[in-house]
């Protein structure tokens, strides 16, 4: 690790809140408590924030109630533990080249670009295909737990 904070991707965001894998929430909730602890600084992106708010309360078998929702965004935002970064329209160009270079979704090139807009190249997320991308560390803090079949 570099040093520098590692972002916090949606999908860790997400498992906070999702029942049905309970071994994932558990291992999210331990991950973030660290940061409201102090024990820990992590950053996320304004993109990682709004895809969460709309997973979380469009995309899953339980939706969570959107002023749930709000008060877990607004938590996040208010609490100076967590470094809350964002994109211009600079960042996307970028985005498009490491979508067209590295073979990957733009919304994830997108996450990239503005990691390496920030000085960061730390991420927590399951998402493997983000290690396509030579200057930046995917860490999966589920790599122990056995896939689960469902859909949400």
């Amino acid at each position: 690790m570099d040093g520098s904070p590692a972002l916090i991707d949606t999908n860790i965001l997400g498992y906070v809140f999702d029942s049905r894998e309970q071994e994932k929430r558990q291992i999210s909730h331990d991950l973030l408590a660290k940061c409201w602890k102090g024990e820990i600084q992590y950053a996320v992106s304004v993109q990682n924030l709004a895809e969460f708010a709309v997973i979380v309360t469009e995309k899953v078998a339980n939706p969570v109630p959107p002023d749930t929702v709000q008060a877990f965004i607004h938590t996040i935002i208010a609490y100076d533990g967590w470094i809350k970064i964002g994109y211009s329209g600079k960042t996307i160009e970028d985005a498009i080249k490491i979508q067209s270079l590295h073979k990957i979704h733009f919304w994830d090139a997108l996450i990239i670009a503005t990691m390496k807009e920030h000085g960061l190249s730390q991420i927590y997320s399951e998402d493997r295909h983000l290690a396509r991308v030579p200057s930046i560390t995917v860490i999966n803090p589920y790599h122990r737990v056995k896939r689960s079949d469902k859909k949400g």
